[in-house]
């Protein structure tokens, strides 16, 4: 029997939501309010905005139901008992909730590959093989839940080992690759921004704008996704419980990250792209004999 889920972990999920609601107010109203974005775009923007966080949420919502459940399955003398009940959810729960996680890890690692294929100047050979890692990766996920589902709904031995044992395999690689695909981009986006912040130095220039340079890198590089993405892999691996709290952390850590990067950029306090490009006009000027930064045109979007 697998040991049963810590109820804290649901208060603590439940409080990442919630920094991740106001989160996600704030961009939504800078969005709307602002001059950034207009018609498409701005659709765009909100329907991924909305999209994520619809994810996240229905994660923390089904986990709510989940323990909900089991407290009022007990609730009278004749109940399973409540280890029983938190160690035994059912079907659908778990297959709806693992579906909305992967879906968001999806969707987050999609924009760090677009925000690593923008601050590298649109430069494709960067990111083909964190494409093609999250590419494998959500097919893996389909996997990974139709196994899941076949194993608890079989009644057969055979068919559950066989089922069981595809899941664990299917998982391993699945996360694997979501690990590989974050850091590959957290390491690319951080390089490039240390890149950019060391000429901009070298040049000497007198720019009226400042970029925090920590600041700059925890939210551009996705380095906390990464990390608790990285923490939740490492303890699954280890089968400890406190598992959870990294995995209900991490699926709302998975659509904040991101917001975070929408809302730096919708509120204009990213880079320019000249910045990321090279280019000799604007604040931030290159010397073209020693600049390592490709030229692109002025008109690509940030």
């Amino acid at each position: 029997m697998t040991p049963p889920v810590p109820i804290s972990s649901l208060i603590v999920e439940n409080w990442f939501n919630g920094l991740y609601t106001a989160a996600m107010l704030v961009t939504l109203w800078v969005i709307i309010t602002g001059t950034r974005y207009t018609g498409s775009r701005m659709r765009w923007q909100i329907a991924l905005v909305l999209a994520s966080y619809i994810c996240s949420t229905m994660h923390s919502s089904l986990n709510w139901l989940y323990y909900s459940q089991a407290v009022d399955d007990n609730e009278f003398p004749t109940g399973p008992g409540l280890v029983y009940s938190l160690t035994h959810l059912k079907v659908w729960i778990e297959a709806t909730g693992d579906t909305f996680f992967c879906l968001n890890i999806f969707m987050t690692d999609c924009l760090f590959i677009w925000r690593c294929w923008v601050v590298w100047n649109r430069r494709w050979h960067i990111v083909v093989l964190p494409i093609l890692a999250t590419i494998s990766g959500a097919i893996l996920a389909g996997l990974m839940i139709s196994d899941q589902v076949f194993a608890e709904q079989s009644s057969e031995a055979f068919t559950i080992a066989k089922k069981s044992a595809d899941f664990v395999r299917h998982s391993t690689i699945y996360f694997s690759l979501s690990v590989a695909t974050s850091l590959t981009t957290t390491f690319l986006i951080t390089l490039r921004i240390l890149l950019v912040q060391r000429m901009g130095k070298k040049a000497g220039t007198g720019s009226h704008r400042t970029f925090n340079p920590i600041m700059e890198i925890l939210i551009e590089s996705a380095a906390l996704y990464s990390a608790t993405l990285l923490i939740f892999v490492v303890l699954d691996v280890k089968k400890n419980t406190n598992l959870y709290y990294a995995q209900n952390i991490h699926a709302q850590m998975a659509g904040l990250a991101p917001l975070l990067i929408i809302l730096r950029v919708a509120a204009g306090l990213s880079r320019p792209q000249e910045d990321w490009s090279g280019n000799l006009s604007g604040s931030l000027k290159f010397a073209p004999s020693n600049s390592t930064l490709s030229a692109s045109k002025q008109d690509v979007e940030t």
